[in-house]
This record gives structure tokens, C-alpha cells and sequence, in this order.
């Protein structure tokens, strides 16, 4: 259970302590790979997601180097060239975020931005009809080079004001032309051509988010059972939990500090809450009235999302957590809407979609499984790349995971084509945390193969809350059982607990001291 506003006001613990409900909801025997997971967690004197990271010492030093952080903790400013265009359409302007004024390279980040000459008068409603096309878009056509024959549709986004813009991450070197298309004569008809180049071999080994959008595995022996980047090459899953991180209270540099410090540890999964509302109007990224965007506060965590990809993290993105009754509080008009702007907006960075946190708790937030069904099917048509899309769920053996149990998305989800691989959260508690290689092993199981992943296992609230070994018992269990890697929580970090913006709820246990540098918990 995540320790969320909605669970902590029906006052439920969030560790079963006396262990009492364990036999009510599932029984079992320690199997081998059990006992072998308790084994390895007892011996190994680091933490797994610490020993599990492949990448040596030299190679952080070299990718830290490689990123421009520059000491006032602000990141470089995207490049405005117009020799990125071989010939563009007037009122177009060519954005990239590459560090060469020639060309962009492969999986890089580029814009177009427009300016509209008579937009709807809530462009963000209005440009994002329900059941209706975006306002505007821009076929991407590969022209030479390994690009030639492919074709991309994307979407564009409204960014205040008349200003529209189309981002793209080109998953091919060559050259490239585009052509908008819109029902407004400012952004219709606009063309251009840019080049792209290839990474070298030592950029490329300096960040993984270079080799293009984490996917499932489709091929050679093991097809359906581990990640890999878009290049083919592996990727173990290590997550980190950063729920509460897109705030306005918190300073960049603060994020940076998290970043960084996950980075050289070997994270490459950083699990951020993109809330359109939750958690405080400091946390939530359109007004109440759910029609109006908070622009300076999305930039803030497209910012966030840029410097983790700079750094080697793929960013995982949910823009829901479910709770009581979600179509009275938001209405399903405005869920749909908002994840669509996600996709529009966010879907060049290297992301993971993810439908809500806790989906399924107080039986599906009211709307249902059938909503949740169809909502993944709208986020898979929304994003032209083959992306990675599942869903967070809630455990049973609570009050809000009762009325839609679920151990993992595999029990309800599995035959969906949308959802390509799968989550588990066990909750919090040493028979929770015991439920992990049973869980795993019974997604494993189904056919067709997909990955899994337990997104939120027992957290390391406080030290010792979680025995050391209990918190890589979980790890290890999860990896020996089948799972395409594992993530972590703990400290201050994922409830983003910070000086500059201190909890002040409910939430428990928590280490409230700032004494300690949480991020080095064993």
C-alpha cells in the first residue's frame, strides 16, 4: 500500500507488526528459491539494487562529466539553430536540446514550435476534444540513412499563450522532413527537413537513455521476459520511488542531489507522480478546475525528467492516483484528457507510461475496470513509439485493495494488448514482503510471457523498520523468481520529505529528522 493521503485518512497502519492477517489471505510454505533469496540476503553485506548495478565506478565519473550541471544548478537552455534546418516553413521555430548546431543525434529531443493564428478559446480543452484528434500534428518521414521508410505521427501540445509545440525523438540517423497538419492556418502546412546523427560507442556507454525508450524484449530465447533499450540492449530494472518529487517547494538543486547520487548507485528507473491533482496544490499541475494547465510547474518537472535522462534514468510517469470516487471528484472526461496531454507533451523523453498509482484501490476509484481497460488502449494509440505501459496496483489485505484484490496486474490485466508488462505491489510487512517469489512466480507463469516487476515492495521507512536483509530479501527473491528487476523505497526520498518542504501529514513511519542523509540507508 502506498502511503498516500487516501490511505492514511482511513488511519491504516502501514506495517502489520504481529503478522495476525497472514494466514487469512494466503498460505505458503518457504520454497527453494525462497530460502535462497534469505540466504543471499543475509550473506551479502550490500544492498541489492547497489550490487545488481552493472556500471563500474570509472563509468559514472565519465557520465557525470558528460553532463553539463552547471554550479548554479541550472541546465543549459535548449539550442535554437537555424542550420538545424536544410529549409523550414516561415513561423517555424526549430528547438533541440543537442549539444551540435549541425544535427540533432538519434533519440535526441527536438521541437517545433508554432504560433496559432485563431486557437479555441480554452486551448487546452478545446484542442484535446474527448473522443476527437489534437489540435495539431506533425508527420515525421525519414528521408535517407537508416531512417528512410519510417513515418511518425506526433501530436502536439498547447504551452500557453498562441504558442503550440510538437516534440520528437527521431529513433533513426538520416535525414528527416515533417509536415503539420491543423484546422489553424498558423500551424498547418509547416515543413522543413534536419539531419541526425548516430552516438558514438563512448556516449552511447556513458548513458543508457541514448540506445532510445526502454521495451519489452522480443526476441532469442527469453522473448517476453526482460526489458531492453531500443538498440537491443539489456536493461535490468532498478527503480527508485519518487512520488512526491514534482513540487513547487522543493529546489532543482535538491533533485539534483537525488539524481545524481541514484545515478552513480546505478538506478535507471526513477518512479515520479506527474499529478494533475493530488497531494497539495503545491503537487498538482492543473487548477481546480481541471481545465486550466499550470505551465510553470509542468516545465519544472519536464526539467526534472530532461536531468534524469541526462543522467541515465528513465523517467516513469502516472498522472492519477485512484481514490474514492473519481468520476464525482475528476470525471472520466478529465482523466483521459490529462493523460493524453502527458503523452503529447512528455512522450519525447525517455519515459515509462504508467495508467495511475493504486489503480484498482476502493474498487477501481469508482469508474471500474472497464475504464482502466480502456484507458490503456487510448494512452497506446496516443504515443507512436512502442513504449513501455502497465499499471500500479494496490494489494489486497487493506481496506482499499479489498473490493479489486490484486497481488499483480497479471490477475486482471494479463490479456490486454496494451499492457506490456506487468506490476506488483505486496505492500508493507515481513509476510508481504514473504509473498514476493509466489507473486512473481505466478506471473511468470502466464503465456504469452511478460515481464515483471514489483514497484513497490516492503519500503525502508526508517532504518531498521525493515531489517537490512528483509528490504534484499525482496530483491533477490523477486530476481531468482523470474522478475525483470526490482525497485526500491525508503528515507525521506519517496515521500520527497525535504527541509525545504517538510511532510506535515499523517503519514507514518517516517523519519522525520533531517539528520541523517536518508540516501545512504543500508
Amino acid at each position: 500500500m502506498t502511503v498516500g493521503e487516501s490511505q492514511l485518512a482511513e488511519g491504516e497502519p502501514m506495517i502489520d507488526r504481529d503478522n495476525r492477517s497472514k494466514g487469512q489471505l494466503f498460505r505458503h510454505r518457504p520454497t527453494p528459491i525462497a530460502l535462497v533469496a534469505w540466504l543471499l540476503a543475509t550473506l551479502v553485506l550490500t544492498p541489492a539494487v547497489v550490487t545488481w548495478a552493472q556500471t563500474s565506478e570509472a563509468t559514472a565519473r565519465k557520465a557525470a562529466k558528460e553532463v553539463v550541471a552547471q554550479a548554479d544548478g541550472r541546465l543549459p537552455a535548449p539550442a535554437t539553430s537555424s542550420s538545424l534546418l536544410a529549409s523550414g516553413a516561415k513561423g517555424v521555430r526549430f528547438v533541440s536540446h543537442s549539444d551540435s548546431a549541425a544535427a540533432v543525434h538519434v533519440w535526441e529531443v527536438l521541437e517545433i514550435e508554432m504560433t496559432a493564428e485563431r486557437q479555441p478559446g480554452s486551448p487546452y480543452v478545446d484542442g484535446l476534444p474527448d473522443g476527437g484528434p489534437g489540435y495539431v500534428s506533425v508527420q515525421f518521414r525519414g528521408e535517407s540513412g537508416p531512417a528512410k521508410g519510417q513515418s511518425l505521427s506526433v501530436a502536439g501540445f498547447w504551452d500557453g499563450g498562441q504558442t503550440w509545440r510538437v516534440r520528437f525523438a527521431p529513433p533513426a540517423a538520416g535525414e528527416w522532413t515533417y509536415r503539420s497538419r491543423s484546422k489553424d492556418p498558423g500551424l498547418d502546412g509547416k515543413t522543413g527537413r534536419f539531419r541526425v546523427i548516430e552516438w558514438t560507442a563512448a556516449e552511447l556507454e556513458a548513458n543508457p537513455t541514448r540506445r532510445g525508450f526502454v521495451r519489452v524484449c522480443q526476441s532469442g530465447p527469453r522473448a517476453g521476459r526482460y526489458f531492453e533499450y531500443a538498440d537491443g540492449t539489456p536493461m535490468l530494472w532498478i527503480g527508485d520511488t519518487w512520488w512526491a518529487w514534482v513540487n513547487a517547494r522543493i529546489p532543482f538543486a535538491r533533485f539534483q542531489k537525488l539524481v545524481d547520487d541514484r545515478a552513480a548507485k546505478g538506478f535507471n528507473v526513477g518512479q515520479l507522480f506527474v499529478a494533475a491533482r493530488a497531494w497539495g496544490e503545491e503537487r498538482s499541475l492543473l487548477d481546480a478546475s481541471l481545465s486550466e494547465p499550470q505551465l510553470d510547474r509542468i516545465r519544472y518537472a519536464e526539467r526534472m525528467i530532461r536531468y534524469a535522462n541526462q543522467k541515465g534514468i528513465t523517467v516513469w510517469v502516472h498522472g492519477w492516483w485512484a481514490g474514492r470516487d473519481m468520476k464525482k471528484q475528476f470525471g472520466e472526461e478529465n482523466i483521459r484528457r490529462w493523460c493524453r496531454y502527458l503523452v503529447h507533451r512528455l512522450g519525447a523523453y525517455n519515459v515509462i507510461w504508467v495508467l495511475a498509482g493504486e489503480y484498482n484501490m476502493y474498487d477501481y476509484g469508482g469508474l471500474g475496470l472497464e475504464f482502466w481497460k480502456r484507458l490503456g488502449r487510448l494512452i497506446d494509440k496516443e504515443d507512436p513509439y512502442d513504449r513501455l505501459l502497465s499499471a500500479h496496483p494496490t494489494p489486497p489485505g487493506w481496506r482499499g485493495g479489498d473490493d479489486a484484490p490484486q497481488w499483480s496486474t497479471a490477475e486482471v490485466l494479463h490479456d490486454q494488448p496494451w499492457l506490456n508488462y506487468h506490476q506488483s505491489q505486496v505492500g508493507h510487512g515481513r509476510w508481504r514482503n514473504e509473498m514476493i517469489p509466489a507473486v512473481v512466480a505466478a506471473a511468470y507463469a502466464r503465456r504469452p510471457a511478460k515481464p515483471i516487476v514489483v514497484t513497490e515492495p516492503w519500503y525502508e521507512f526508517v532504518e531498521g523498520s525493515a531489517a537490512a536483509a528483509h528490504i534484499r530479501f525482496g530483491a533477490w527473491s523477486a530476481v531468482l523468481s523470474g522478475a525483470a528487476g526490482h525497485s526500491y523505497g525508503g528515507g525521506h526520498i519517496w515521500r520527497a520529505h525535504v527541509p525545504e518542504a517538510p511532510d506535515r501529514g499523517r503519514t507514518w513511519p517516517l523519519e522525520r529528522s533531517f539528520d541523517r542523509d536518508t540516501l545512504d540507508y543500508p
